[in-house]
């Protein structure tokens, strides 16, 4: 049983972050609507929605919350 995941999500606003904001068009658009942050486990930048409570890393995985 050791190392299996588990638990649930939390019931707030969440996902999974991305490792980068958008991509690069060669058109004009409006700018991103997305926020950086830190992972606490491994320091990787995640671009989330700014409405997001909690996010997982793209890198390892882990369970981070933004507030």
């Amino acid at each position: 049983m050791a190392g299996e995941k588990q638990g649930k999500q939390p019931d707030k606003p969440g996902g999974a972050g991305v490792e980068k904001a958008e991509p690069e068009t060669a058109e004009a658009g409006p700018r991103s609507k997305r926020m950086a942050y830190t992972c606490w486990n491994d320091g990787a930048a995640n671009y989330v929605s700014p409405g997001w409570e909690w996010f997982t890393c793209w890198r390892c995985g882990a369970l981070v919350y933004t507030a």
